[in-house]
């Protein structure tokens, strides 16, 4: 196989660089020409078509004709005539009526009210019950004697008379003993009052309502050494 070596000159070269910048050239302001047209293609307005096309409506129909009400004839109407007639000149008597009594009105009195008085109602009153005082109930002669003397008060042969006050619960007993007037010893007041209220029993007092109450009791005691 051969080969044929092609040489291009450098003139042909040239000439065909030239070309293909020239055509380059070309198509650039082609571009550039194109881009600087500026404008409005004008159209033409036709205007709105429309395709509605209006129906025709029916006049309404005439109104029906309203029947008018028909007069009715009535006959006239003549009234009979009495067959008999009636002589109205005759004078008529008339009886006269005799009032019933009966039929009369009676107007009577008016009775007056009179009040009469009601039973008179009395308040019921409990009955007041009188106040009754302490009462003994074993008697006041054995609640001392000459055996309650003491051993010191005979010996010094001590006598004399105390007067005392006690008083008395609602349950009888005596709650409390004073001497109102001393015997002139205080050891015999003492016996006195310590005496007293171990022995003496009572009946307590009431009130006006009849219950029981605190009450109070007075008496005296004499100390005499016997023979």
């Amino acid at each position: 196989m051969s080969y044929t070596n092609a040489t291009v000159s450098p003139a042909a070269r040239l000439r065909a660089a030239t070309g293909v910048i020239a055509l380059h050239a070309l198509v650039g302001a082609g571009v550039i020409a194109g881009l600087s047209i500026t404008g409005v293609i004008p159209t033409e307005d036709k205007g709105l078509i429309s395709y509605f096309t209006p129906e025709t409506v029916p006049p309404p129909p005439p109104p029906e004709p309203v029947a008018q009400p028909q007069e009715q004839a009535f006959a006239p109407v003549t009234a009979p005539q009495p067959p008999i007639e009636l002589d109205r000149t005759a004078p008529v008597e008339a009886e006269p009526v005799t009032p019933n009594i009966s039929d009369q009105v009676v107007l009577k009195p008016t009775p007056e009210f009179v009040e009469i008085p009601g039973p008179v109602v009395t308040p019921s009153v409990a009955p007041a019950i009188e106040p009754v005082p302490a009462r003994p109930r074993n008697g006041p002669a054995g609640w001392i004697t000459t055996n309650d003397y003491s051993r010191s008060d005979l010996t010094r042969e001590r006598e004399g008379t105390a007067s005392y006050r006690l008083v008395i619960g609602s349950d009888g007993r005596v709650d409390a003993c004073e001497i109102t007037r001393s015997s002139g010893h205080s050891t015999l007041d003492r016996n006195t009052c310590r005496l007293l209220e171990s022995r003496a029993r009572f009946d307590a007092a009431t009130n006006n309502k009849g219950e029981r109450t605190v009450g109070t009791y007075s008496g005296s005691v004499t100390w005499q050494i016997p023979d």
